[in-house]
């Protein structure tokens, strides 16, 4: 799902990639928030084709290229399904760049530190149900002891 809706970073429309990428929470007007991450650019591997191979003398070279360009972040707006309903259903919402990232383990660090920081499985308000595939919302009722 994408949309028109500008992103903002420390009170300003951000509009210039800076970075690798970056860690975002969408705000909806209903008081529900999202935490995520986002990469500016994406890499994948080309491979050549026939004219291109036929050119190469040294069978020992690579036979593909890594072909960088930049994502669809400006109008990127989650790849969680419950974010999409909501958009989709009409509720009003905001997009707040929370922290830039240097690298990729950087970006993943950030995305958890907030994550843990804002305690989004533990928090109703947040629409976050797992953090980095390890630790569910699901499995917090079994963990609340630690809480008390």
């Amino acid at each position: 799902m994408k949309d028109n809706i500008e992103w903002q970073y420390m009170g300003d429309v951000f509009d210039t990639p800076v970075g690798f990428g970056f860690v975002y929470m969408i705000k909806f007007e209903d008081g529900e928030k999202y935490i995520g991450k986002k990469n500016f650019y994406s890499k994948r591997k080309r491979n050549f084709g026939k004219k291109e191979l036929a050119l190469i003398t040294d069978k020992r070279k690579k036979k593909y290229e890594i072909v960088t360009k930049e994502s669809d972040w400006k109008s990127y707006v989650s790849s969680n399904s419950v974010v999409h309903q909501k958009i989709k259903d009409g509720i009003p919402y905001y997009k707040e760049i929370l922290f830039l990232g240097s690298c990729s383990k950087h970006l993943s660090f950030l995305e958890e530190y907030y994550l843990f920081t804002y305690s989004v499985l533990w928090n109703e308000d947040y629409i976050n149900d797992n953090i980095g595939g390890r630790y569910f919302s699901k499995d917090i009722h079994e963990w609340e002891w630690i809480r008390n």
